[in-house]
């Protein structure tokens, strides 16, 4: 099943959709159709809407049950953890994106659109508009490629109280040490937060505020000891861009050095390995893979499946 909304859209594509689906609202598009025609209806909506906005959703085998798109909004779909969410933009974002619709023609958005496409290729694990932190893809991406994955290295998982890493915190850490592909060390931290997990965060991880009281760890000794426990190693992870985010972040604002160790994702290796184009959440492949460790959202044991789906992957 697919929901296509429309805003500000001309008549004309609003009587194209109606071919396909039932309009039950004014803009409120519903229907029952295949993979192929969605894509062929999202594409001529993308071509047809103008400045107006769309909005596409389907339901769609993975964790969430749902998919969906976004054309034209302010708002952004943000990536946690193999979950799709939207984050709401600033006032101060919405204004500088009305300010670019109006200052740039339509030949020049499509100049920059692709632009912007073609960097966020080369830098996909950098936020270039916002982060401070060095990028080290560049040996990551050759080292993959050439098939040279290593058999020693720290799987690292975080669970944070929300998406952005400087309003939101690190609730807690964990890592796990592999020699030669077998577990040899762990480590595990609470940490204390300044601010209450948001009931949501406590629902999906199981960490709670009461949790947190009674075990949680200070920041800044945390972090001295996760410093020490990686070392140099590589590192591995699932979307682990979001992970170092956060964690050189914390880093930074603790007056400590951040961390360029060469990383690796499975969900990249995933990609790689099984010829998908599919950004996977770890409970989903881990699911396929027929593993036998899950992952719960709970740091340790969510390294623990990183761990087995990683050397898996890299022997396919």
């Amino acid at each position: 099943m697919i929901v296509i909304t429309l805003t500000d859209c001309p008549k004309s594509l609003r009587g194209d959709l109606s071919k396909w689906l039932l309009e039950i609202n004014t803009g409120v598009f519903v229907g029952k159709v295949s993979a192929r025609v969605r894509d062929n209806l999202w594409k001529r909506v993308k071509d047809s809407v103008r400045n107006g906005r769309a909005t596409l959703v389907y339901t769609t085998n993975t964790e969430q049950r749902m998919d969906f798109r976004l054309h034209n909004s302010e708002n952004q779909i943000i990536d946690f953890d193999g979950l799709k969410l939207v984050m709401k933009p600033s006032a101060s974002r919405v204004r500088r994106l009305e300010q670019k619709r109006r200052n740039f023609s339509k030949a020049a958005q499509f100049r920059i659109a692709k632009r912007k496409q073609t960097h966020t290729q080369h830098e996909r694990y950098e936020d270039t508009e916002h982060s401070t932190i060095p990028s080290n893809t560049s040996s990551i991406t050759s080292s993959m490629s050439s098939g040279c994955y290593p058999a020693d290295y720290v799987v690292l998982d975080l669970e944070t109280s929300g998406l952005r890493e400087k309003l939101d915190e690190i609730i807690e850490i964990g890592i796990l040490k592999v020699v030669d592909g077998r577990i040899i060390g762990s480590y595990q931290a609470l940490i204390h937060t300044k601010k209450p997990i948001p009931r949501p965060i406590e629902k999906l991880t199981g960490i709670t505020n009461e949790m947190i009281a009674a075990s949680g760890e200070n920041l800044e000794e945390v972090l001295a000891k996760v410093e020490s426990f990686i070392g140099k190693n590589c590192l591995v992870g699932h979307n682990i861009a979001f992970d170092m985010k956060f964690l050189n972040h914390a880093l930074q604002k603790n007056g400590r050095g951040v961390i360029t160790n060469p990383h690796y994702d499975t969900m990249d290796l995933y990609q790689e390995k099984c010829d998908s184009k599919k950004r996977i959440s770890l409970a989903d492949m881990t699911t396929i893979l027929g593993l036998s460790q899950k992952p719960t959202h709970r740091a340790l044991q969510d390294c623990r499946a990183v761990q087995e789906a990683y050397e898996v992957l890299k022997k396919k």
